[in-house]
């Protein structure tokens, strides 16, 4: 797809353009955007045309930028662009959002201007719930995003007054307090449900007393040597992957760990998963002090 002055460029002529529609080879959904007939109408395709309606000027924001992107918690579906100008583009369920873009906060993904990474976080953390922006925001991290870009971003965005950015920040600081993202959106769900249990600790190295490596699990509380893991279909399915999760829980049990596996269905029961380890942690705690 292209715009009509990106046509012209090309060579072709509003009657060469004309045309073509005419003889049903391009259509025009919008007034300005061309699209060769027979490509698949796809969610990316809708949202490509929303960005150029705006003679090119629109970008992918806010959750359809977090979508390309592909942070946990947003699927693909929404259409929202941002556009510094007042031109209406008729497209069904299209949010438009009018503010100028620094071009620091532009990229390009699968061909289409969308906002960066950090960008998005802002954005998206004044219009989602505080789990959801979470799991973008380790989602992001988890992936190579820096932290100190996201912050950057965040920093400078504080004067517009929007709280995203202060969302944003309080993230950062959790984050560079854990030095390490979560390794999935299950982590998420688990932390928050477990939050406030006393010695609960996140990505912990297990070594034995001669310093050796034993594992990294996602939550623990050292000092009973509980060991709790998010057990999500992503990463622990098929053969290969239990025969590994099968010698790790061994390896810790080896040192006197006992091992508690979270479902997704269980992380969906949080009052329920707490309720269980909090019997656990008195279980364990009476099983260690008896001589």
């Amino acid at each position: 797809m292209l715009t009509r002055s990106q046509a012209a460029s090309f060579g072709l002529s509003p009657k060469v353009i004309a045309r073509l529609i005419r003889d049903g080879l391009v259509r025009e959904p919008v007034p300005g955007v061309l699209v060769a007939v027979g490509a698949p109408p796809t969610w990316q395709q809708r949202l490509c045309v929303a960005t150029l309606a705006s003679s090119g000027a629109g970008v992918a924001g806010f959750r359809s930028a977090a979508a390309l992107h592909q942070l946990d918690g947003i699927a693909s579906g929404a259409l929202e662009v941002i556009v510094p100008n007042r031109r209406r583009i008729n497209l069904p369920d299209l949010v438009v959002r009018r503010r100028e873009l620094d071009e620091r906060d532009i990229t390009t993904v699968e061909w289409i201007r969308t906002t960066t990474v950090p960008r998005t976080l802002v954005d998206i953390a004044g219009v989602v719930k505080p789990p959801v922006l979470r799991m973008a925001f380790d989602a992001a991290w988890r992936e190579g995003a820096s932290l100190a870009a996201i912050a950057d971003t965040a920093e400078r965005l504080q004067a517009t007054g929007r709280s995203g950015p202060r969302r944003v920040l309080q993230l950062v600081e959790l984050a560079r307090e854990h030095r390490g993202a979560t390794d999935s959106a299950l982590e998420v769900h688990v932390e928050r449900a477990l939050a406030g249990i006393p010695g609960l600790v996140r990505q912990h190295v297990v070594r034995r007393a001669d310093g050796s490596f034993v594992a990294r699990v996602d939550f623990a509380i050292p000092a009973l040597k509980i060991a709790i893991e998010a057990h999500s279909r992503r990463h622990h399915f098929g053969v290969g992957a239990e025969s590994a999760d099968a010698a790790r829980e061994a390896a810790l049990q080896a040192e006197g760990w006992i091992v508690r596996f979270v479902t997704a269905a269980q992380a969906r029961e949080p009052r329920t998963l707490r309720r269980s380890i909090e019997a656990l942690v008195i279980a364990r705690t009476g099983s260690l002090s008896r001589p």
